[in-house]
């Protein structure tokens, strides 16, 4: 829970400086900026899951070697495609910015801070192979070590661009960039650590045939596949729901971005419970013991469904003295305030989600995800064009709390396939 609550922290730091000492343009432009981002950070999350769910059933099978090769097969592959978005910006961006509905100022301002934050995505995209491999194995705490260098990096940069070199958006973006760099290479040193209190790397991880064995490839690449379009139709959603508060105004765009801050905060404090299914799910799946991933399941989401709670009513309580933190603007902590509530609501209503992710992640279940994923956004966008002719900009939130709630009904829908397939594998 530390290591997903800490997560945040990067996001949460850049929109405080930017928010008391640049001003509400370049507040709605980073928030108009991280959506975008989002796109490629969410949409390579297959890096993260697949590795977790594979490398969880191979360590509860006991398989050492296969548990070190997926790790080593999933960094190459976050550093090139990192390396490859990178690289092709210069296209990618104009076509991010046909899709958006925002002013030319409010995309001047996201195009900065995006091409600031490119400049660290390989090793963001490496670093979350590294975490969903913590997390499969159990071993959070070095995610939680990871998370620390990489927050205390960007809270030392970040206000030292921004208010000692004046350097604003671009300067806020590139802080973050180089915190991911040292977050990626503490990493590295942790798996070095792991592997070594594993017994060392063992014979023939690393050569050709054992890292290209086409088995293994195979349960890589079908997983990574369903997963990314999962994660494509799952960042549909939020896009479409950041193109929507984008369409209101900066206004409205800016005091979203605040809301955004408090639900991803909840959502990957809430996603530790998930993140545990995936580990011990994964675990009990790859051994096939039905009764520990009964208790898995139960444990995580009741301890989810109580969290969900105690959160949603913090975020109702004390968000208003966060409103106040991150801005001086008085039309934007009024905005903030008036659409409080919604955001307080999305955890109560979004930790079913979550749970279902875990599980079906932990058993790699990734077709299932796949389908699930493109109903429950086909349903969203139909709902938001139902509901916001109705009810204005709160029908922009009314909707997309609906979408957090056909997330888990879709899921659930296929919930039953994983019991059946380990009661027939014993």
């Amino acid at each position: 829970m530390l290591a997903n609550a800490a997560a945040p922290v990067v996001g949460l730091v850049d929109t405080l400086v930017i928010g008391r000492f640049v001003g509400t343009q370049a507040l709605a432009g980073i928030g108009l900026g991280a959506v975008i981002y989002g796109i490629v950070y969410w949409g390579f999350g297959f890096l993260r899951m697949s590795t977790a769910g594979l490398a969880a059933q191979d360590d509860g099978a006991g398989n050492v070697a296969g548990v070190q090769g997926h790790i080593l097969r999933a960094i190459p592959l976050g550093l090139l495609i990192g390396s490859l978005v990178f690289v092709l910006q210069l296209l990618l961006l104009p076509a991010a910015f046909a899709v958006f509905t925002a002013s030319p100022e409010l995309e001047s301002s996201a195009a900065t801070y995006i091409q600031a934050r490119l400049w660290g995505l390989p090793a963001t995209l490496g670093t979350i192979a590294l975490m969903g491999w913590f997390v499969g194995i159990s071993r959070a705490g070095l995610a939680l070590q990871l998370q620390i260098v990489l927050n205390l990096v960007n809270i030392i940069l970040s206000p030292l661009f921004v208010i000692v070199f004046g350097a604003g958006l671009y300067g806020v973006g590139f802080a973050s960039a180089v915190a991911e760099w040292a977050g990626f290479l503490m990493g590295l040193m942790l798996m070095r650590r792991e592997f070594i209190r594993r017994g060392g790397l063992q014979p023939g991880v690393v050569t050709r045939a054992n890292l290209l064995d086409p088995t293994q490839l195979k349960r890589l690449g079908v997983a990574n596949s369903n997963i990314f379009v999962r994660t494509l139709a799952l960042t549909l959603g939020f896009n479409f729901f950041g193109n929507a508060a984008a369409s209101e105004g900066s206004l409205f765009m800016a005091a979203n971005h605040i809301h955004m801050q408090l639900i991803t905060m909840s959502a990957l404090v809430l996603d530790a419970f998930a993140h545990t299914a995936e580990a011990v799910t994964g675990a009990a799946y790859g051994a096939r013991d039905r009764k520990r991933f009964n208790r898995a399941v139960q444990l995580t989401t009741k301890f989810s469904a109580l969290f969900a709670i105690l959160i949603g009513a913090l975020i109702w309580f004390g968000g208003p003295l966060l409103i106040d933190l991150l801005t001086v603007d008085p039309a934007v902590r009024d905005t903030a305030r008036t659409y409080l509530p919604y955001a307080a609501l999305a955890p109560v209503i979004g930790f079913a989600a979550y749970q279902m992710d875990g599980i079906f992640i932990g058993t790699t279940r990734t077709a299932e995800m796949r389908n699930a994923g493109l109903m429950a956004v086909a349903l969203y966008i139909g709902a938001h064009f139902m509901i916001v002719p109705r009810f204005g900009a709160a029908g922009i939130w009314l909707a997309f709390l609906f979408y957090y709630a056909v997330r888990a009904v879709t899921l659930a829908i296929y919930y039953p396939r994983i019991t059946a397939h380990m009661a027939d594998a014993a």
